[in-house]
């Protein structure tokens, strides 16, 4: 990627080590929740990551507008501090060096907090918290483990967040669910539609939300050595195979979404097969001569369901929009409706 010092081999090594350390960890080396033996005793249930839900932009922003921040050269994040001089400010900057990144790293902006801040920003009992529609990030500037949990852990756990948000390709739904590749490799959709798993629902369901499953993957691939137990949902444990996938999504961030064009003539009806490798949103665009009848529908394979139709406007035109939920392919059927009809098919998928 560019921009990158040998990612495959760094990101190859923090595969093998971040599943040695989750494999390693003793049953008894964390809880289920971080933080339940510092906060037992308060009323709200406390979360060691925040994240858009619990971060509150105002008080973020009131917070930020007297900091001091450091200069950035080059792809850098911009940091800032209220409280903290350099020194600290350098630490969280090597640390987000650090962390395997692709040019998506100049776009974060960073706030390191005091306790008071950290809780006014985040909630009284997040490490971190990262908001996406701000690309900022606010991290701890005491730089120490806080109920096990390091700081430079959690600075990757929001560092997850902010490889979600950049994703080009339904960035709304890659925040929710995880980056695209991870996300359809996990089965993100079809375990979300069958009330598995649960995008975006930071409350009663945090930890079978899969934005933070990914988030936290994130930070065992980053931190092997911190050794901090799996306590999301099972169905996202790291694996080779779902480490691999954020690998790729970290070396080779998908740009867009990948267009092809189909032209034909339609003398009856025609059929495409539509590669789907990712979930994600599928769009056709057909045209043709103003008044000629043309009907299309896109189906999923095998099973024939139609999960989008349309017949051409008066001025030839028509559109299909679909989210893919699984299938590796999909089927676009044109049919004219009387003579034959040239037309051009504009497809665009994940």
């Amino acid at each position: 990627m560019r921009g990158r010092r040998s990612l495959s081999s760094l990101l190859a090594v923090a595969l093998a080590a971040a599943l040695a350390a989750l494999a390693a960890a003793p049953a008894g080396a964390g809880t289920r929740e971080p933080l339940r033996t510092a906060f037992d005793a308060t009323p709200q249930r406390a979360l060691a990551f925040g994240s858009s839900a619990p971060a509150r932009q105002g008080r973020l922003r009131a917070i930020a507008r007297s900091a001091r921040r450091q200069p950035a050269t080059g792809p850098e994040p911009a940091i800032s501090s209220s409280h903290f001089g350099a020194a600290a400010i350098a630490s969280v900057a090597a640390t987000l060096r650090s962390l395997a990144h692709g040019p998506e790293l100049a776009e974060l902006e960073a706030y390191v907090a005091t306790a008071g801040e950290l809780r006014s920003a985040c909630g009284g009992t997040a490490l971190a918290c990262y908001l996406p529609a701000e690309r900022r990030m606010v991290v701890s500037g005491v730089d120490r483990r806080f109920a096990g949990v390091p700081r430079d852990f959690a600075i990757a756990h929001e560092y997850g967040h902010h490889i979600a948000a950049a994703d080009p390709v339904g960035a709304g739904a890659a925040v929710a669910a995880g980056t695209l590749r991870w996300a359809t490799y996990e089965r993100v959709c079809q375990l979300s539609r069958r009330g598995r798993l649960f995008p975006g629902n930071q409350g009663a369901h945090y930890w079978e939300d899969p934005e933070e499953a990914f988030a936290q993957a994130y930070a065992h691939l980053n931190r092997p050595a911190a050794r901090i137990s799996w306590q999301y949902s099972t169905l996202l444990r790291p694996t080779p195979g779902s480490l691999a996938k954020i690998q790729a999504d970290v070396a080779r961030p998908r740009q867009g979404p990948v267009a092809s064009t189909w032209t034909a003539t339609a003398a009856g009806s025609l059929v495409r097969r539509i590669r789907t490798p990712l979930d994600g949103p599928v769009a056709v665009s057909l045209r043709a001569q103003p008044g000629t009848g043309l009907v299309a529908l896109l189906r999923e394979p095998g099973r024939g369901r139609v999960v989008a139709h349309a017949a051409t406007a008066p001025d030839g035109s028509a559109e299909l929009s679909h989210r893919n939920c699984g299938a590796a392919a999909l089927e676009l059927e044109v049919r004219a409706r009387s003579a034959p009809v040239r037309f051009q098919a504009t497809i665009a998928r994940p």
